[in-house]
């Protein structure tokens, strides 16, 4: 069975410089990675993780601590974490923690206990543990003390969906507003009001208390209750706008020509409802993917350019909107 020397005789470096590769544990030129890489392949060389672990006191485990994996939108952002990490030799712990604390409590407690290498989560857990010794990257809910954390423009996301719905002739808007406690649902709600508002187009605000589907259908019922008469709807997810397509669809109105409406994430299925759903795009993999990268080079000490990464959005035109009025 090959050793550490052997790689290192073959690559051409150092001992010490393969045991860094090996361990995930500071840092290695990509040129020094590439000759080692061919020297473990040529050698056949695995190495002794565990043992390796015990000795850096660094586990090869990155928590993926997320609020709710029945929405179609974090799955894939676990994808994206997950792939880039296994490549590393990293494996991911994955907890569906909801909005119970106690939950996250637990599993940061089994993540601790286990030295691992970091975490990944949508709820910054250091304003509650400042002391918490453990690297961190927030995804998707990045707040102003959050120190590292990847997500999307979110505020012009919000005023793309008004923008689009306005555009296409929008008279009377629902805008309906997930958690305001959740940064990213806060500041797409803020940015649709300030365009609505800034056009001059009536619109009415409406709280969402879930990204259950059987209950946004109730919260749907009642929205369009309302003797407003929306003729348009600026939804906070895909997931809350396929619950209003199936309740449009109950009261038998035809979608858009008499209520249009705008959905957020353009999650996969949203191109296979009836009418297909117009949307705004972000993109759950690529945000995965980034905030695995950032969190390995912190776990192992490679340089940061950027703390926080905002990725951008983008309208997709299907057929929940009417076409744009022509001047």
């Amino acid at each position: 069975m090959a050793t550490i020397k052997q790689v290192a005789l073959e690559a051409g470096l150092s001992k010490s410089t393969v045991s860094r590769f090996i361990a995930q544990n500071g840092y290695v030129s990509d040129e020094a990675r590439k000759k080692i890489e061919e020297a473990i392949k040529k050698l056949n060389f695995t190495p002794n993780l565990s043992a390796q672990s015990l000795k850096t006191k660094k586990n090869q485990l990155v928590g993926l601590l997320l609020p709710d994996i029945s929405n179609p939108f974090f799955p894939m952002l676990a994808k994206g974490a997950e792939e880039f990490l296994k490549e590393k030799g990293y494996r991911v712990m994955l907890g569906n923690i909801g909005e119970n604390h106690q939950s996250e409590h637990d599993y940061l407690k089994v993540l601790l206990q286990s030295n691992a290498a970091g975490i990944i989560s949508t709820h910054d857990f250091k304003e509650e543990f400042p002391d918490l010794d453990i690297p961190s990257v927030i995804v998707d809910r990045v707040g102003h003390k959050s120190n590292y954390g990847v997500f999307s423009d979110n505020e012009s996301g919000g005023r793309l969906a008004a923008k689009v719905i306005v555009e296409a002739g929008a008279k009377n808007v629902a805008v309906v507003s997930g958690s305001l406690n959740a940064t990213n649902i806060n500041n797409r709600f803020k940015a649709s009001i300030a365009y609505l508002k800034e056009k001059k187009v009536d619109f009415k605000a409406f709280y969402s208390q879930s990204y259950d589907f059987e209950e946004i259908q109730k919260e749907a019922r009642e929205v369009l209750a309302n003797k407003e008469n929306f003729d348009s709807i600026i939804a906070p997810s895909d997931i809350h706008a396929m619950a209003y397509i199936h309740e449009i669809h109950r009261l038998d109105k035809k979608i858009p020509e008499e209520i249009q409406i705008i959905g957020y994430d353009d999650i996969q299925m949203s191109q296979f409802i009836y009418p297909a759903l117009s949307t705004i795009h972000q993109s759950a993999y690529q945000m995965g993917l980034e905030a695995a990268q950032l969190i390995y080079k912190i776990a192992t000490d490679q340089p940061i350019e950027k703390s926080k990464i905002e990725l951008p959005v983008h309208y997709v035109a299907r057929e929940t909107i009417r076409q744009k009025r022509k001047e």
